[in-house]
């Protein structure tokens, strides 16, 4: 019997043990590119939602700081204009350097919009008047920019409006459902309901092409409040609705709610000179304060058919603000909708708050440098 080499039985081995190792990787390293990615995923995953928790903290905490100021400033204060310190440039812009977040708020008079609920729950005779106060703005809201383009069917797109809050129409030939407590409608976007002009025109929010900028309907209509427009914080847009033959009388309320030595600020695209803040010097004190106003006259007063008790205040209840948060890849917004609750004394200690409306924004406001809505 011959026996192999002691050599040559040693190169067998090592080939043996070679081809064993070559396949014992060509096993492993399918195995192991997997854990690697499948831990690599659950890094970013874990970083996700780090970045998530973070911003949904920073968005609380920005809650309850514009909830105290809206508290504070509502005590006492028989006013409300975009001066107050619950639009402070400290509190609209600020950032966390300990958690990285930005935040971003943007706070609205919802009683400084033309609410369009109105007509339905005005009284009959006053309805028509709303009517024609929301064909205005229509007309309005973007003139002069390269985005007006539907000016001339103003009439047209406010009746369609009507006849949508006052349950008139329906989503396509699904009945149009009621609202819990009997309003025409639950939240401005239901607007885009009404007709397909608004998705293409993208009327309800602001728009900006390059440096082309045009507002939305958002910034003008509203479904809260009671109807009456605060004097101290209504657009020039919502103000010529209601002089629309004496536009300059707007201007003439603006430059007198702002007095004197009114600070300015750098330009933003969409919001107004009050709502940027620093404004607010001379706020209307009364309703009938603006027969003080050079050219506004009984006979002006009643040709536009405005009764000064019933469609001005000079304090609001109800405001929305959006807050933007961003942290690293992730940013976030948020849609709140609050109504103060003031107590026996409507000058006195604020009673509460009611939450009347809360939801997680995918259509960033356009603000400065953000993104387009």
């Amino acid at each position: 019997m011959q026996h192999k080499p002691a050599t040559h039985v040693r190169a067998e081995e090592r080939g043996i043990a070679l081809l064993v190792v070559i396949m014992l990787g060509a096993i492993l390293i399918p195995f192991s590119a997997e854990f690697a990615y499948q831990i690599n995923l659950e890094v970013l995953t874990a970083n996700n939602v780090i970045d998530h928790l973070t911003i949904d903290n920073a968005i609380d905490s920005q809650f309850e700081v514009v909830r105290a100021r809206l508290e504070y400033d509502g005590a006492g204060n028989t006013t409300d204009s975009y001066g107050d310190s619950w639009n402070d440039e400290e509190l609209r812009q600020r950032s966390d350097e300990e958690s990285g977040v930005q935040i971003e708020t943007v706070i609205f008079d919802e009683q400084g919009k033309l609410n369009i609920l109105m007509l339905a729950e005005a009284s009959a005779d006053r309805r028509a008047i709303w009517k024609l106060r929301l064909v205005e703005i229509i007309k309005r809201f973007r003139k002069d920019t390269k985005f007006d383009n539907v000016a001339g069917q103003a009439e047209e797109i406010a009746e369609e409006i009507n006849r949508w809050v006052t349950g008139v129409a329906s989503r396509g030939g699904v009945p149009k459902p009621k609202t819990i407590d009997g309003r025409g409608m639950l939240v401005l976007d239901e607007l885009k309901f009404v007709s397909p002009i608004f998705e293409k025109e993208r009327l309800l929010v602001d728009i900006r092409e390059g440096e082309e900028t045009g507002p939305g309907l958002h910034r003008f209509l509203t479904i809260y409040g009671n109807g009456k427009i605060n004097l101290n914080t209504a657009s020039r847009v919502v103000l010529e609705a209601f002089f629309p033959n004496d536009e300059e009388i707007a201007e003439r309320i603006i430059e007198r709610r702002d007095g004197a030595g009114a600070e300015e600020e750098e330009d933003d695209p969409f919001l107004t000179e009050d709502e940027e803040g620093g404004m607010g010097g001379n706020p209307f004190t009364d309703p009938n304060q603006i027969g003080e106003v050079e050219g506004v006259t009984q006979p002006l007063l009643l040709a536009n058919k405005i009764i000064p008790a019933d469609d001005f205040v000079v304090r609001s209840n109800f405001f929305s603000f959006r807050i933007s948060a961003q942290r690293d890849a992730s940013r976030r917004e948020e849609l709140i909708v609050l109504e103060r609750v003031p107590g026996d004394d409507p000058t006195g200690e604020i009673k509460g708050f009611r939450m009347r409306l809360c939801q997680e924004r995918t259509d960033a406001l356009e603000h400065g440098d953000a993104s387009g809505e």
